[in-house]
């Protein structure tokens, strides 16, 4: 597919507001071209009943505990049913949130937050500052297991460090954040952060819970409708885990409710392809993600939109397996794969495919420059048979064997299975004495076995949560819950601790970038991951609404407006 067809590309820089109207014209592979009729699907609404949403959603919510969660899916939901202390604008820019009022120290080191008068639970309860002092405390406790606790670390919340690890003569109480009273919260950092309200607007870690409820509903919290509590523009109004259906209502108690046009927002779990096409060509569905052949089926259609995503769909390498521990076969199974018929022959969506981690059009530097643009693209791990046969032939020599046997693990989804069977077959073509065995299994499941380390090799994914290039290469640090590779290097650290330590100042920028840059090249040298592709979107949407997105390409619910007349 011709990349200049690209009509948008969604980077971390700003979210993006757009009307639904450009008609996107895209070559699909396969299928006969034809085009649907303008029009076709979408739900409607009257003015007084105010939007009714209905989307699909291809994998099952987990905990909507916003420390606990673990996965995209279920942290889009929380962002929609909760807010932190900044949030995202209709127009795409940091905005207040639950706090309307921040002093910052001049030395940038103190952030004393004033939470506003209007913020209220569900439930009546007033939310105050120690709400947001338990919720990062808890993030913070060893004993939880938060698989987001290192981001107390990356943010450089004082001694995060030595609480989440449980250093000696540590608690989560040592953790550099004070409520003095029930308006205000205090946060003490190592060092100045350019990117701090960024990391604090993103995800749902650093979202407060309030306390009493959260104990007393106990090992329930936030995993069905009666032991859930809610502080954002929506509530959750039918939903447990395990379900296939979810409802999002307006939140009546929201400080800005009065704001919001959505009233409500029906989730359907639905993972067939076919049935999600047939859903939106029937008015149930008001999106729908297409690939394969429906792209080129609804080619020229006003309904569809084409983006660029700020994720990487990459393989995880266990670096504590037997095999796999040999760098030399994971720079051979690096540079078997080719990566171009992925995307131009299995997706057909205008992926890209990667040999970089951080994402193109992503992450800005103080001039506009992506990251991408101004590191420029490694070429460390590209598609090269002849150079994988000779790491083949040097694995094989030092693990002493002639054969490998290895597991190749993925979501249950259908573009992934074919990406699966495709290196599957490549990788044994390639490299005789290497047999390997595909495993599905549920994406919740995956996210488990590979936290576990209970998997050899497999596709997992990340869409950065904020707006630096750091939100890709801190999933490998030491403590994080992310680092699937059980990847450590002594060097890496080091230049981590420098990027969101002392060189994380706005004038030190070109030093923390080269620190960035050394990042990645450590991890590409030693082939703990190999990329894949950055993810595409050609979305139909109903074009009766206006939309915002998210920093990663997706829309923001509680934004959709109707088009003005």
């Amino acid at each position: 597919m011709k990349k200049d067809l690209l009509k948008r590309v969604i980077g971390l820089t700003t979210a993006v507001t757009m009307t639904m109207s450009l008609a996107i014209s895209v070559t699909g592979c396969g299928g006969s071209g034809a085009k649907s009729a303008s029009g076709v699907g979408g739900t409607t609404a009257s003015a007084a009943e105010g939007i009714n949403l209905k989307y699909a959603l291809t994998e099952e919510l987990n905990s909507l505990d916003p420390n606990l969660n673990y996965s995209a899916t279920s942290m889009g939901m929380i962002t929609n049913t909760n807010e932190g202390l900044y949030k995202y604008d209709k127009d795409g820019k940091i905005s207040y949130g639950l706090a309307d009022k921040v002093d910052i120290s001049e030395d940038g080191l103190t952030y004393t937050f004033h939470i506003r008068d209007d913020a209220y639970w569900s439930n009546g309860d007033k939310v105050t500052a120690n709400d947001f002092l338990y919720s990062w405390r808890r993030l913070a406790d060893p004993d939880m297991g938060c698989v987001y606790s290192y981001m107390l670390v990356t943010a450089g919340i004082e001694n995060a460090q030595e609480v989440i690890s449980g250093a000696d003569g540590y608690t989560p109480e040592d953790l550099g954040i004070s409520a003095p009273d029930d308006s205000t919260f205090v946060v003490k950092l190592t060092a100045a952060k350019s990117y701090f309200d960024s990391i604090l607007a993103a995800g749902s870690y650093f979202m407060p819970i309030d306390q009493k409820f959260a104990e007393e509903a106990g090992d329930q919290f936030m995993l069905d409708k009666e032991h859930s509590i809610y502080c954002g523009p929506f509530v959750m109004s039918e939903w447990e885990v395990g379900g296939t259906t979810y409802t999002l209502s307006r939140n009546p108690d929201y400080y800005a409710a009065d704001e919001i046009e959505v009233s409500t927002i029906h989730y359907s779990l639905l993972t067939d392809a076919q049935q999600k096409v047939l859903a939106w060509e029937s008015g149930e569905l008001d999106s729908v993600t297409l690939n394969g052949d429906y792209i080129a089926k609804y080619e020229g259609d006003e309904s569809m939109q084409v983006q660029l995503l700020g994720g990487l769909f990459f393989i995880a390498f266990n670096t504590e397996n037997e095999y796999l521990s040999n760098q030399n076969l994971r720079l051979a199974i690096s540079t078997a794969i080719n990566k171009e018929p992925i995307v131009n022959n299995i997706l057909c969506d205008q992926s890209v495919a990667a040999d970089y981690i951080i994402p193109a059009s992503f992450a800005a530097t103080s001039d506009g420059t992506y990251y991408r643009d101004y590191a420029g693209n490694p070429t460390f791990n590209e598609y090269d048979p002849d150079k994988a046969t000779e790491y083949f032939e040097a694995a094989k020599s030092e693990l002493g064997t002639d054969t490998i046997e290895l597991e190749f693990l993925y979501n249950d989804d259908s573009n992934l299975a074919a990406i699966a069977a495709d290196i599957q077959a490549e990788l044994q073509e390639k490299l005789p004495g290497l047999v390997i065995t595909l495993r599905s299994t549920s994406y919740n499941q995956r996210l488990q076995d590979m936290g576990n380390g209970d998997y050899d090799f497999g596709i997992t994914r990340w869409y950065g949560d904020y707006q630096d290039a750091a939100t890709f290469l801190d999933m490998w640090i030491d403590g994080s819950g992310l680092n699937y590779e059980r990847f450590h290097d002594d060097e890496y650290m080091e230049l981590y601790n420098k990027v969101i330590g002392e060189l994380a100042t706005s004038d030190k920028e070109a030093e923390r970038l080269a620190a960035q840059m050394r990042m990645e090249e450590i991890m590409e040298e030693q082939a703990i991951i190999c990329p894949l592709y950055q993810p595409s979107s050609v979305t139909l949407v109903n074009t009766e609404y206006e939309y915002t997105y998210n920093t990663s390409g997706y829309i923001i619910p509680r934004y959709t407006r109707k088009k003005a007349e």
